[in-house]
């Protein structure tokens, strides 16, 4: 079977889109792009394996990994180094992370979350976690989580060595790659950040000017830490000479990490959290992520609503889907924290009784939901929440998604994030990527209710990588998004799209989607929608956005993949972000 390319990359990185006899033979589409839906030809398809993610070179590297033997965690991992060389603003080695695997062999879903940790000297209102600044403030840099979690996956579920895995993306930092436009839209939109750091700066901008598109620019220096995970893994990055050199820097800029806190970081294996819907069963992440609890009580509250009988296109699915929403934010805003410090209550708010009967209840068809509240529960610290908080202890919005499937039925789904873009803007000389500013997801008041600011504690994101079974437990879809609390609704959106409304992978990321803003009445939404649906919605008290885009940048992006009942193995990647998929 001849390897299937979704589009042409410059120099190097050149690609071909091939399509063997066997799979016109079989398949028999003759529409724009890889398979039916892939409206912007950024899908793949293969009957060996699949990835998708934010730059489709990096979904070939993936590929590349599968077709040299390795698993679908060998592959994910490989990606997840990838992406963060090429869209370095919103994943990378200086961020964090969570993986929803599916492992063929022990029919079984496992979570890794290998998130930000707050240092030590995390004592609520002692330090300025500010992300709002120019840049945000070192203190809000986090004990990043992405070499741990993706070294554990490697070393737990994968088949090949880290050196086996990196040696390609070490390859095209030193080769060099193509600048795309997403690369100086999201330095444009950083700046002034990144030029308080001459440093930083100049990884990603031809001293202080943007590249043109299509140059083929190179990052030894992140080529040359990959060298130092390759060889020496986890103790490499987290207990050695090289954290020195990390921690000496960032303290010298007024951040508060040490040694210590990198030393003692640990990724977890966590059990996924779960629901049905309409037959299927959904898994993703509990807490620390306060997204995935909120996206399966979302879709337990529109089960009880005939979505299919109503339409895709229809005032009344975009209102109940945004109502859904707003009540399932508020809860997941109000209740979900570090599960290691707070008794969450996780089984009530993931529950069809919850959603039945004291959430349905504020969703009337046909009038917009003008308060959402969080429902009735409560949220208490654990017994180390306690003695973290109380203790002595001394003073011391950039997201990307990837999934991929392997010939073995292995799938993994993997949110990865800098918080907000290129996060604190600071990038130690000499290792070529920025650290996150994550600390400014937490609270930083001891009187919060919830996600205290805390020596240690786990940082809070709403990341929820989703993978979708079938009634007989096997894995049909593999979904998520980018896009801060918009990627809940569009992992949403995706799911339901899937199952209430028939569509196909690539159909149910293209199709148009909407974001209600939190609890306000701000609905963004595409422009693809009917006058008479979009007419409809204002009617209800809706204040319409981005209705003149056919494409919003606002609701998020999706990576996705099916697995279909012929075998096949479908891909897509999200064109509102630029996002592409490869195959064989």
């Amino acid at each position: 079977m001849k390897r299937i390319f979704v589009a042409a990359i410059v120099a190097l990185c050149a690609m071909v889109l091939i399509v063997s006899p066997l799979f016109a033979e079989e398949y028999q589409w003759d529409g724009v792009g890889a398979f039916e839906g892939d409206i912007n030809s950024t899908g793949a398809v293969g009957k060996n394996g699949a990835a998708a993610s934010a730059n489709v070179i990096a979904s070939q590297i993936a590929v590349d990994i599968l077709e040299k033997g390795g698993n679908a965690v060998d592959a994910a991992v490989a990606m997840i180094y990838a992406v963060g060389l090429l869209e370095p603003a919103a994943s990378g080695i200086g961020g964090a992370g969570q993986m929803v695997i599916y492992l063929a062999d022990r029919d079984e879903y496992v979570q890794l979350e290998y998130m930000t940790r707050a240092p030590e000297a995390a004592i609520p209102g002692t330090l300025d976690t500010s992300t709002s600044g120019n840049p945000p403030s070192a203190e809000a840099i986090a004990i990043p989580g992405v070499v741990h979690g993706t070294m554990t996956a490697l070393e737990t579920y994968g088949t090949m060595s880290a050196r086996e895995v990196l040696q390609p993306v070490i390859d095209l930092a030193r080769n060099g790659f193509p600048v795309s436009q997403r690369w100086n839209t999201n330095i444009e939109g950083r700046y002034d950040n990144l030029s308080y750091y001459d440093y930083s700066l100049g990884l990603y901008t031809d001293e202080g000017f943007l590249w043109n598109v299509g140059d083929i620019i190179t990052n030894n220096d992140l080529a040359d830490t990959l060298e130092v995970i390759a060889d020496q893994g986890i103790k490499g990055f987290y207990d050695s000479e090289f954290t020195d050199k990390m921690v000496d820097y960032i303290q010298s800029q007024g951040g508060v990490v040490t040694r210590d806190d990198f030393a003692s970081y640990t990724s977890v294996w966590r059990e996924p959290v779960s629901t049905t819907y309409r037959g299927y069963t959904v898994y993703t992440t509990g807490g620390p992520s306060n997204g995935g609890i909120p996206l399966l009580e979302a879709l337990n509250i529109v089960e009880n609503f005939d979505l299919s009988s109503y339409g895709h296109d229809s005032a009344e699915t975009v209102e109940i889907l945004a109502d859904a929403f707003a009540l399932a934010f508020q809860d997941g805003t109000q209740y979900i924290a570090d599960p290691d410090y707070y008794n969450i209550p996780t089984e009530t708010l993931i529950s069809k009784e919850y959603a039945k009967d004291e959430r349905v209840k504020y969703i009337k068809v046909g009038q917009r939901i003008k308060t959402a509240r969080a429902g009735r529960l409560s949220v208490t610290l654990s017994s180390t929440g306690e003695k973290v908080l109380n203790g002595n202890t001394p003073d011391q919005g950039g997201t990307t998604h990837m999934v991929v499937a392997d010939k073995y039925g292995n799938v993994v789904s993997t949110t990865n994030t800098n918080g907000i873009n290129f996060g604190s803007a600071l990038a130690v000389p000499g290792t070529g990527f920025v650290f996150n500013a994550h600390l400014g997801n937490l609270t930083n008041s001891a009187t919060a209710r919830v996600n205290v600011l805390m020596p240690g504690i786990r940082v809070r994101s709403t990341t929820c990588p989703a993978i979708v079974a079938d009634e007989n437990g096997k894995p049909v879809l593999a979904v998520g998004s980018p896009g801060n609390w918009a990627l809940v609704t569009a992992t949403f959106n995706a799911i339901v799209n899937y199952i209430d409304f028939g569509m196909n992978v690539a159909e149910a990321a293209n199709a148009p989607r909407s974001w209600r803003d939190g609890i306000t009445k701000s609905l963004y939404i595409e422009g693809r929608y009917s006058d008479s649906t979009l007419s409809g919605l204002e009617a209800m008290g809706f204040e319409i956005l981005d209705g003149d885009l056919d494409y919003s940048s606002h609701v998020g992006c999706i990576a996705a993949l099916e697995i279909g009942e012929d075998g096949w193995i479908y891909a897509i990647g999200d064109d509102r972000r630029n996002y592409g998929a490869a195959a064989y």
